[in-house]
């Protein structure tokens, strides 16, 4: 059952909303965001970077449409003087913890966390992977010595101050979960401030196939009883710290309308008069050829199938928005063929959001390898078909989230093992929609099960800010206090991470040329260390501040619209 709704809220709120970015993000959240701003409360947006694009636009407009919506940037936690032990042991632990048992179902996700964590901590990877990958037990004891040094690192000074500027009621989190992520100071500096703090997860996959949460925020929302599993037995959060909202990115699908097909067929360029399959290309992991090639073999195989019932179809391709670059165009204009839209249009402004929607409405069956809008052709009606592509399979089967297709009420897709099964199965999806006169969603159960666990009827929106009310009520969680080991830790920690800061920034003037002291070890001397770490550290500070520029010390914010 979802929560009790609240009445009127019993006084405006300031929300504080964590995200990486808008490109990323803000799509996932604008419903949420526009509810809390209608029910009078504001909302400002911290964001470790503002790209140039449609999240900075939307943002934009947004904040002339509602002015109790700004934005700002977050001080430069990736010039912070922790920042490099922080980084460095979280890449450590994700690739111990990829290294669980639980991941062998996916190597695609096993294979990522160790080609990051090389890119920083290659020593660390070989020495697991010769010495320690066939124990268990010493895996554990070195992950447990790990979180310990984690939780020895104090919270950031700038962004308590940040915090504490803006007054915030509530903290939202939404973690990228990716390497470097600095979610986890957020959370801590939320707890250091003493303001209640709540984790939204952004998507359907970011709980299965990125990193482990970290840090204890107030409340987690998540999707669907899926995700409060992954939450539980994946990243270890007390189910009493849960709440299953549904999918609020999805709610405006449920009500909106198209508009003619003879107008959307006419922009796109394709025949009105004829069906059309719709492939939606997906974000990918890298593979031997690119989704564009694949896509490629897949029109030709339509194309030449005779006696099959699609011989008469046309074809819409739509690129997932960050991967245009990868399509050829020219071997696209074939009859009956259209690639459309041609730019990155992410679907947030209104025209953009109606092109996509209607490009799902209209279309007679849907084509894909493993992409979110899969489930919104889903709320739409359509039966989605996908295709189980050997050279993809890090991206398929290799991921837990692509089983949720495949699985969860029902399934949402028809899955092939080849083209020539696929292409049976289309024609026969062609078939049932010309003699199919009910009106009723065939992914009804999955939508259930997945999207609005409350009911089909239930939007997900109105939860999901009604727990962000009720979270603003409640104290929040203490800060965890170090023990005596972290706290006696701390200087020796302090002289390494400034060891470690000290080398990148020598590696970076090396590669700009400029003039540097002789190198150093990436370790500190340990005779040196250990006869006074204090002094130690505050010679390595000395030294790091000398070689940063001023560009990279200063804080980076930009004015508050």
């Amino acid at each position: 059952m979802p929560p009790t709704p609240l009445g009127p809220p019993k006084r405006p709120l300031k929300v504080l909303f964590f995200m990486a970015n808008l490109s990323g993000f803000f799509r996932n959240f604008e419903p949420v965001i526009r509810m809390l701003l209608d029910r009078g409360h504001q909302v400002h947006l911290a964001l470790e970077r503002v790209e140039r694009g449609p999240g900075e636009k939307w943002a934009r407009d947004l904040g002339l449409e509602y002015p109790g919506l700004t934005y700002s940037l977050t001080p430069g936690l990736r010039y912070d003087i922790w920042y490099p032990l922080m980084r460095d042991v979280r890449l450590m632990l994700d690739y111990i913890e990829a290294l669980d048992p639980r991941f062998h179902a996916a190597p695609a996700l096993v294979a990522r966390a160790r080609s990051r964590a090389e890119r920083e901590v290659a020593g660390f990877v070989r020495a697991v992977d010769r010495a320690m990958a066939q124990r268990p037990e010493v895996l554990r004891a070195v992950a447990q010595a790990l979180e310990h040094v984690e939780r020895a690192i104090p919270a950031s000074e700038d962004l308590n101050r940040y915090i504490r500027m803006h007054a915030p009621d509530v903290i939202l989190l939404t973690p990228h979960l990716n390497p470097g992520s600095t979610h986890t100071w957020s959370l801590r500096s939320a707890q250091a401030t003493g303001v209640p703090s709540m984790v939204c997860i952004a998507s359907w996959d970011n709980l299965s196939s990125k990193q482990l949460l970290r840090g204890e925020s107030d409340v987690v929302t998540v999707w669907n009883d899926v995700q409060r599993e992954e939450a539980m037995e994946l990243h270890g959060v007390p189910p009493e710290r849960i709440v299953v909202t549904g999918a609020q990115l999805y709610d405006q699908w449920f009500d909106w309308q198209p508009r003619p097909r003879e107008e959307f067929c006419e922009r796109v360029g394709l025949p009105p008069d004829k069906p059309y399959v719709l492939y939606l290309g997906g974000a990918l992991f890298p593979a031997e050829i690119t989704e564009a090639d694949w896509a490629m073999q897949w029109i030709r195989k339509l194309s030449r199938t005779q006696r099959s019932g699609l011989t008469d179809i046309s074809i819409l391709v739509r690129s997932h928005p960050k991967r245009v670059d990868e399509w050829d165009i020219k071997l696209l204009k074939r009859r009956g063929v259209a690639f459309w839209p041609r730019a990155d249009t992410m679907p947030v402004a209104e025209e953009a959001k109606a092109d996509l929607f209607d490009s799902l409405f209209h279309s007679a069956a849907v084509v894909g390898l493993n992409t979110s809008a899969m489930i919104e052709a889903g709320i739409v009606g359509k039966r989605v078909h996908t295709v189980l592509v050997p050279e993809f399979a890090g991206s398929q089967n290799g991921v837990f989230h692509f089983r949720y297709l495949t699985d969860v009420g029902g399934g949402l897709l028809r899955v092939a093992g080849g083209l020539s099964e696929h292409v049976r199965q289309l024609a026969q999806t062609m078939r049932e929609q010309s003699a199919s006169a009910n009106g009723a969603n065939p992914n009804a159960a999955f939508l259930e099960k997945f999207v609005r666990p409350h009911g089909l009827d239930q939007p997900a929106t109105p939860i999901f800010v009604d727990t962000v009310e009720r979270l603003a009520d409640r104290p929040a969680r203490p800060a965890p206090r170090p023990t005596p080991l972290q706290r006696a830790a701390r200087p020796v920690l302090e002289a390494i991470d400034h060891q470690l800061a000290l080398t990148a920034l020598r590696r970076r003037s090396r590669r700009r040329g400029e003039a540097k002291p002789p190198p150093r070890a990436v370790l500190p001397p340990l005779g040196e260390l250990l006869r006074d770490p204090g002094a130690f550290a505050a010679g390595q500070r000395r030294r790091i501040l000398d070689l940063q520029s001023n560009r990279e010390r200063r804080l980076r914010a930009v004015p508050e619209d």
